[in-house]
């Protein structure tokens, strides 16, 4: 039935609005066919200009919709063979890029209007982790160690944490430097770099956190399954309500300044109450934590 579900999704996304021919062509194009993609493009369409004409199709067969139609004025690209594909075929239409971290936005450096992030805002990760558990500490581990801005020091000492970063060279081992982290802090947060939280390394990672008794907090719903204690990321859904902001600006301001890139604006919260219940902490509501982060880091 999910699979039907989707599949009837995308039938209707291409088909043109009734009585609206003069609208503008959106073509959304996806890296795979996933429930999550699906998700993000349903909550998009709803939210955007109801006179927009959408049209989804695949990254791969992006080259044959631009050989055999007409010039399309906006692409929405979700996730990075996506990003990659427009960016070769787009010319000079107007771009947004959606389901790309930070660390992928960086590498590729895309041409696009408008990047959405999946990242949350450093401040939203650090003051999540305090009200969270009211820590004194937390440890980053980075591929580099960028400096702290004056921004975010002031924000530390609002909250009276110590975020203390960790940096893992390339000929150096993750695990000697988790275990540092860990006797020196009072939790992990784990932010999206592929090369420290991958297939290969998260089991490690999440069962090194519990032996020391210290909690994970990640940017990945799919790491609270599998053993951290709480991540605050964008769903789907917050993706697609981002993406309906920046598209509709856009349509309604064609001329408005914006910047090349946004972390997210929405937020989706997950816990592991098993967790939380073996480590012995107790976890605030959600409506309570949702309400303070609001008000420190929205």
């Amino acid at each position: 039935m999910h699979r039907w579900r989707n599949g009837l999704l995308i039938f209707l996304a291409i088909l043109p609005a009734a009585g609206h021919a003069s609208g503008p062509d959106i073509v959304i194009v996806r890296s795979s066919d996933n429930s999550y993609f699906s998700e993000t493009i349903e909550t998009l369409i709803n939210h955007v200009d109801r006179e927009a004409r959408f049209r989804v199709v695949d990254a791969s067969g992006l080259e044959a919709l631009a050989e055999n139609s007409a010039h399309h004025r906006f692409y929405v690209a979700l996730g990075v063979a996506a990003a990659r594909a427009v960016e070769r075929l787009a010319g000079d239409a107007v771009v947004f890029n959606a389901y790309l971290t930070h660390e992928q936005y960086l590498r590729i450096r895309p041409s696009a209007q408008q990047s959405i992030l999946l990242d949350q805002p450093l401040p939203r990760y650090l003051a999540f982790c305090k009200l969270l558990l009211d820590l004194d500490s937390v440890g980053l581990l980075h591929t580099a160690s960028p400096a702290a801005d004056a921004a975010e020091s002031r924000l530390l000492d609002a909250l009276n944490l110590s975020l203390n970063r960790y940096r893992v060279a390339r000929d150096n081992k993750l695990l000697p430097v988790l275990r540092r982290l860990l006797q020196q802090n009072d939790a992990l947060l784990m932010l999206p770099q592929s090369e420290l939280y991958n297939r290969d390394t998260l089991k490690g990672v999440l069962l090194t956190s519990y032996r020391y008794r210290k909690p994970a907090i990640s940017y990945s719903p799919g790491h609270v399954k599998a053993g951290a204690l709480a991540s605050i990321h964008s769903s789907p859904a917050d993706i697609g309500r981002h993406l309906a902001l920046v598209v509709n600006q856009r349509l309604q301001q064609p001329q408005a300044s914006v910047p090349a890139y946004e972390f997210a604006r929405f937020y989706s919260i997950a816990t592991n109450a098993t967790v939380a219940r073996a480590l012995g902490l107790t976890l605030p509501a959600e409506p309570e934590l949702r309400a303070r982060l609001q008000s420190i880091a929205p």
